[in-house]
């Protein structure tokens, strides 16, 4: 019988700089804010993604001439977006919600 060699405990994740085992687990003594927080932040991941993929179907501007700067640029500002997107209602795509509201009712 085959083992896993990857033990899940010990493995590491980060989600927006932050370990996963912050959002993992939500007991009934935490507060609505931080599950808000951790649905706005996942709601943020999935904008960047969307952004990233979006970006990479446009052809490179003369602006930065391409490279290495350009991509930076470009995945710091698509961070920014997305974590100003998914924070403001007016502009949320709407999954922070309806995830806290899922979240919320399995408390």
């Amino acid at each position: 019988m085959s083992t896993n060699p990857v033990d899940i405990k010990n493995a590491i994740f980060t989600l927006q700089g932050k370990k996963l085992d912050e959002y993992s687990s939500f007991g009934s003594n935490q507060s609505d804010e931080k599950l808000k927080k951790a649905a706005a932040d996942f709601e943020a991941v999935f904008i960047r993604q969307f952004l990233d993929v979006m970006d990479s179907t446009v052809q490179k501007s003369e602006f930065m001439h391409g490279g290495s700067a350009e991509d930076t640029f470009k995945g710091m500002l698509n961070e920014q977006m997305s974590i100003n997107i998914a924070s403001n209602p007016n502009t949320s795509f709407g999954f922070a919600e309806q995830i806290y509201r899922q979240m919320k009712d399995r408390m």
